[in-house]
């Protein structure tokens, strides 16, 4: 459907104005909407810091980067009161438009698309059109088997976790039909990137946090931490470089810092290397593939997700070495995309992908092109949603 009202709502751009990579993400998703001829919206929701002046940086942000992208002239951003529990439009301080033009706009939206259940109750039953985009199945399920996350209002719900609904995916679906598609790139935004050589590292960007959800009799992580400690040693057995952007705290008394260095890895401030989406690119050009741990849900419970800032490396022509979660079904393996489920399987990655760098380098663009296009998803998932 051409020209189609477009809004994306959203909670996390403002409230996060150092995320990079995660900044990235939802760039990709407007500007290939917007490439596609349809009249993208965006309605971002911040919560008060309780500090006036820094809610004033961080919309200041928002509004100056969306600017920059082009993208300003599209955006609302509604805040809201440190204490509120319920979101709703008249209790909001509006920013970008006036409330006027929100309520124009919410009306006359042909789609909303919900990422990550950001628009709540009652607002969400402005829109006539409801879809979620789940982009972190299996934690998001798992959640909603204990809090009320909205998800029955939505007419389509819409999912990275390829596997959803297949026999050996042990994600609860909550009695809904969840449609699939991959993560993706907005190629313009990628060039294929020259060698940087053997010195350059492996390299990944995360959080570190320690989350654990309650799920049929046991607790399952949803932690990155828990992910790449289990291959804190690979650095120290490959007997190469390996650079981890993760924002361990100055008083982390776990010792998690001190074990990766002692292990060969360099462990880096986020906020400082990939603080913009420019900074993110420069980052994965200054890298010679990726190391991708996967939170735990997504590899026990056998998601098939796949990682988006796998996607933006791949269109950078860096390899990536990821453990498995089922993507290998939906994505080709052996060359630019390698997989691995312990140890040793990463180890003999890592191995050759340095060991034959050209091959897999150009194999990797390849894997974005024609599996992670934006042209090819964002049509599937506009269709899927009921345009």
């Amino acid at each position: 459907m051409p020209g189609a009202r477009i809004v994306l709502g959203n909670n996390s751009l403002a409230k996060y104005p150092d995320g990079g990579g995660h900044w990235t993400w939802f760039l990709q998703i407007a500007l290939g909407l917007v490439d596609l001829g349809h009249d993208v919206q965006v309605l971002e929701s911040l919560l008060s810091s309780g500090d006036e002046p820094e809610d004033r940086r961080r919309i200041e942000i928002f509004f100056n980067r969306m600017e920059q992208y082009g993208l300003r002239e599209r955006c609302a951003l509604l805040l809201y009161s440190k204490t509120l529990d319920v979101q709703e439009i008249e209790a909001a301080q509006e920013f970008g438009k006036s409330r006027t033009e929100i309520l124009e706009l919410i009306r006359d939206a042909d789609l909303l698309w919900n990422l990550a259940c950001s628009v709540r109750e009652p607002m969400l039953s402005r829109f006539k059109r409801r879809v979620l985009i789940d982009v972190d199945p299996g934690h998001l399920q798992i959640s909603a088997l204990t809090w009320e996350m909205d998800i029955g209002a939505h007419q389509a719900l819409l999912s990275v976790g390829r596997k959803l609904h297949d026999p050996d995916c042990g994600v609860p679906t909550l009695g809904f039909k969840w449609q699939t598609f991959s993560p993706f790139v907005y190629l313009p935004m990628w060039d294929a990137k020259p060698d940087p050589g053997i010195a350059a590292p492996f390299s990944s960007v995360t959080h570190w946090t320690w989350e654990e959800l309650p799920f049929e009799g046991r607790l399952i992580s949803v932690s990155k931490r828990s992910a790449y400690l289990r291959y804190a040693e690979l650095p120290k057995r490959a007997g190469r470089r390996f650079d981890l952007a993760a924002y361990i705290i100055a008083e982390d008394q776990t010792g998690d810092r001190e074990l990766l260095e002692a292990n060969g890895w360099t462990v880096l401030d986020p906020r400082r290397v990939v603080a913009t989406p420019e900074d993110y690119r420069e980052f994965i050009a200054r890298s010679r593939a990726e190391i991708q741990c996967p939170k735990p849900a997504y590899r026990e419970l056998k998601t098939g997700w796949f990682s988006d800032r796998s996607a933006c490396y791949l269109a950078s022509g860096r390899p990536v070495l990821a453990e498995e979660t089922g993507f290998r079904e939906f994505l080709p393996i052996g060359e630019g995309l390698l997989s691995f489920s312990n140890m040793e399987e990463a180890l003999a990655g890592v191995a050759e992908i340095d060991a034959n760098y050209a091959r897999h380098s150009r194999a990797a663009r390849q894997i974005a092109e024609q599996h992670l296009d934006s042209r090819r998803w964002l049509p599937a998932m506009l269709a899927a949603s009921g345009l």
